[in-house]
């Protein structure tokens, strides 16, 4: 069968799914409405596994029958694209281009990597630290991008094949895992933050700023780029100790980028502005509410002005991932329809049993858990925070928990995509270096992965309500 007629049949089979849930008996303590969204939920989660459409597309799925069935008016849900939290979003790819266009993300990336010396492993660090840094503030996918022919190129350097090299094979695997976890650490690191953010200020009344997640993700960073860098050492021990001229390439590659230029300097003043502007929200207590997307939009007009910006509105529409856009809105229209027709607390309910009898840093380890298995299946960091993030939440509210450490977990857990290059685009666009097969990724994420929960549970149990 052709691929497309097989995704044209997944797309039914969903919608069928959905319209099934009218001819079945609602389950005790839940209504009609709540049961039909139930279904939607599950058949978003069945597209975004199948890729049957792109992921935008699932995005206006949800608010089509959301609104076909009555649970939200079609206005009510598509406003829910427009939400602030898409302003960080855009944001976060104009930044990403101003970077790129400047040719700041390199000498960053090279200058960093200059530091760590010839030895192949604090090398290797070097190349996750960078690519992490990187992912704090763009695109993970554009990150990785950018150290695939830096990685490369140090790896011929050192005669290491593609697919034989244990360097190569804990090179790209860690420049992927890094992108990842770097992004959990600002709220435009990845969608899943700001998700996660609109979602607790939707369900709980709750508002994040920019230093509120950062202090919270920070901790989950600097535990898991070093743990993931001596793991990948464990498990692909490096052949070789030194890659001799590495250091010189690199020094070499920034001597020919010569001085920083002035458009550098003024990439560098956009982002001591951006970043300066989102923490003053944390020590001024003057500044309107929703600060974070205030400055969010400051910071897109100012990029696309004429004269004093950064980049022309036909160069910025190319990088904004519109189909991402499309897909948080209607992940915040799926979180809204759960609550509105209280299916989020029949599922607590079911739950309590199991949670409510938990003390709360064990219920943080679960959760974190559930949510990382979740990006295997979904493949989708955003898929995957809207849908837990919601649970989460709602399961805090239930049992007299912190929502906030709940919605930080399940979001901050939404990023552990250590499994499979399908699992997000930076393990993609790693695993096209063509240094590692998919069994060797496997057999590093599923370690990763155990870390990854286990520091989230340590540092949502123990960090976190200290500092809180």
């Amino acid at each position: 069968m052709r691929p497309e007629w097989r995704k044209l049949i997944y797309c039914i089979i969903a919608v069928s799914f959905v319209f099934s849930s009218q001819l079945l008996t609602t389950p005790a303590g839940l209504s009609q409405q709540g049961l039909t969204m139930l279904f939607i939920a599950l058949a978003a989660a069945f597209l975004w596994m199948t890729e049957a459409i792109a992921i935008g597309v699932t995005g206006l799925v949800i608010i089509f029958l959301q609104a076909v069935f009555g649970i939200l008016p079609i206005g009510e849900g598509l406003a829910y694209i427009a939400s602030p939290v898409n302003a960080v979003v855009l944001v976060g790819y104009l930044l990403a281009g101003t970077l790129v266009n400047s040719g700041m993300d390199k000498r960053l990336s090279l200058t960093i990597i200059s530091k760590m010396g010839e030895k192949t492993s604090y090398l290797m660090l070097g190349i996750m630290f960078a690519t992490a840094f990187l992912s704090m503030w763009m695109s993970n996918t554009a990150t990785v991008a950018i150290m695939v022919p830096i990685g490369t190129g140090i790896l011929k350097m050192a005669g290491c094949e593609p697919l034989k090299s244990n360097y190569g094979k804990a090179l790209f695997i860690g420049v992927a895992f890094s992108a990842n976890i770097g992004g959990m650490g600002t709220p435009t690191g990845t969608p899943a933050n700001p998700v996660a953010i609109a979602l607790l200020s939707n369900l709980a009344g709750i508002e994040l700023s920019f230093l509120d997640w950062t202090a919270r993700a920070l901790p989950v960073v600097i535990l898991l780029l070093p743990l993931s860098w001596i793991l990948l050492r464990k498990i692909y021990p490096p052949e070789i100790d030194i890659v001799e001229g590495g250091l010189e390439a690199v020094e070499k590659q920034l001597k020919e980028m010569g001085p920083v230029s002035r458009e550098e300097k003024r990439v560098i003043f956009l982002f001591g502005t951006a970043v300066t502007l989102w923490l003053a929200d944390s020590f001024l207590a003057f500044l309107p509410s929703g600060w974070l997307y205030i400055v969010a939009v400051f910071l897109t007009i100012w990029i696309v002005m004429p004269k004093i910006g950064y980049l022309s509105w036909k160069e910025s529409q190319k990088l904004i991932g519109w189909d991402v856009l499309f897909l948080v809105g209607g992940g915040l229209a799926m979180g809204a329809g759960l609550q509105e027709t209280g299916a989020i607390g029949w599922i607590a309910g079911i739950l309590e049993a199991s949670f409510g009898s938990m003390p709360q840093a064990l219920a943080v380890l679960t959760m974190s858990a559930i949510t990382a298995l979740g990006i295997t299946i979904f493949c989708s960091l955003s898929g995957t925070a809207t849908t837990f993030v919601p649970i989460a939440i709602g399961l805090a509210l239930s049992f007299g928990w912190d929502p906030i450490l709940f919605a930080v977990t399940a979001g901050l857990s939404s990023s552990f995509a250590y499994l499979l290059p399908a699992n997000a685009a930076p393990n993609a666009v790693s695993y096209g270096s063509g240094y590692f097969r998919t069994s060797d990724m496997v057999k590093a994420g599923v370690f990763m992965m155990v870390i990854g929960v286990l520091v989230m549970g340590f540092v949502g149990a123990f960090v976190l309500p200290l500092l809180f």
